[in-house]
């Protein structure tokens, strides 16, 4: 099978090609917006020696751009997508882009593609405490209260969907939790914020949905090949810490921080208070945190990955082993 992989280039990218070739996928079309990081295609040839790499270059929201790359693919994993910058930006790096690659899909008759989603993605705001997320939970039927990434992935997905109904792909989604590891972000915005000298834990005995990157890969590199098409998975590690146990590891391992905790109760009562505002000032102040996306992003749930062990993933590296490798990296990237 001949396998596209988008966003190659990117932090999870990276490791999904490594999944693919240890699960024995040798024949892989690697895209890049511009070129691939120096030294990434001669270090996996050397590692793998029985691969075929190809690489290609485009940016996915120039529409035809992504056509030619199709010639010969049997399957494409689409893991491109805009993380961060302005909203415009992550919508149309996401959004629009998105849709030039199913447009194309659909084209040239792709057989199965298989998309990189995101927790963002899931419905939880009605969820209590204690009640499990797993493939089952519903995604929003919009997205916009969650701010612009949330909006960007569910509005992907619901368009992977349309375009599905329309050429018949195979579909397979994939919706990571928060995805760690060397070369990744340091806190997550559920463990909380970082702002005037001081640090907000807001998520504290939460349970923080992680999933190692290399973890992560294999999920995605085990459902592209065995997945049934129609499935969608929550990708998280097993054993994850709490919110606080997170911040608590990365104060000792990696730099102290004044930390003021933010209880949950006292957090949606504070988040309500910025809303009346908002409307009170006519917009002056944002309300950047709503009682919506406090109960979406904070209540202290549980999480299941069930669906991916039925599938025969395996967690390879266990999440102590994770979360050192991590913090002994975010030490690293301190200044001297």
């Amino acid at each position: 099978m001949k396998i596209l992989l988008t966003g190659a280039g990117g932090f999870l990218g990276k490791q999904i090609t490594r999944s693919l070739l240890m699960a024995g996928q040798n024949d892989l079309r690697l895209h890049f917006r511009n070129r691939a990081p120096a030294g990434l295609i001669e270090s996996l040839q050397k590692e793998f020696p029985q691969a075929r790499l190809e690489t290609a270059g485009a940016n996915l929201i120039a529409r035809g751009s992504f056509d030619a790359m199709l010639e010969g693919v049997d399957c494409v994993i689409h893991a491109a997508a805009g993380m961060k910058g302005a909203a415009a930006d992550m919508f149309a790096n996401t959004v629009m882009g998105s849709r030039n690659v199913f447009e194309a899909c659909g084209r040239v008759g792709t057989k199965r593609i298989v998309l990189i989603s995101s927790f963002a993605v899931y419905k939880t705001d009605a969820m209590k405490p204690g009640d499990t997320l797993g493939e089952d939970t519903p995604i929003e039927p919009v997205g916009v209260d969650k701010g612009p990434y949330g909006y960007a992935k569910t509005r992907q997905e619901h368009m992977f969907l349309d375009f599905a109904r329309q050429y018949g792909f195979e579909t397979v989604i994939l919706r990571p939790g928060v995805i760690y590891g060397p070369g990744g972000g340091a806190l997550s915005p559920r463990v909380g914020l970082k702002a005037m000298g001081l640090f907000a834990s807001l998520g504290n005995g939460a349970l923080l949905p992680l999933t190692y990157v290399e973890n992560c890969a294999d999920a995605v590199a085990r459902a592209t090949v065995h997945a049934p098409s129609g499935s969608a998975f929550a990708v998280v590690d097993d054993q994850i810490p709490t919110c606080r146990q997170y911040l608590d590891g990365y104060l000792k391992n990696v730099q102290k921080m004044r930390v003021v905790t933010l209880p949950f109760s006292l957090f949606l009562w504070v988040s309500g208070k910025l809303v009346a505002y908002n409307r009170k000032s006519k917009g002056q102040m944002p309300a950047v945190f709503t009682p919506y996306v406090v109960k979406s992003m904070y209540t202290p749930i549980r999480y299941s990955n069930d669906g991916l062990k039925k599938i025969g993933w395996t967690q390879r590296v266990p999440t102590p082993e994770g979360l050192s490798r991590t913090y002994a990296w975010l030490k690293a990237q301190l200044p001297r």
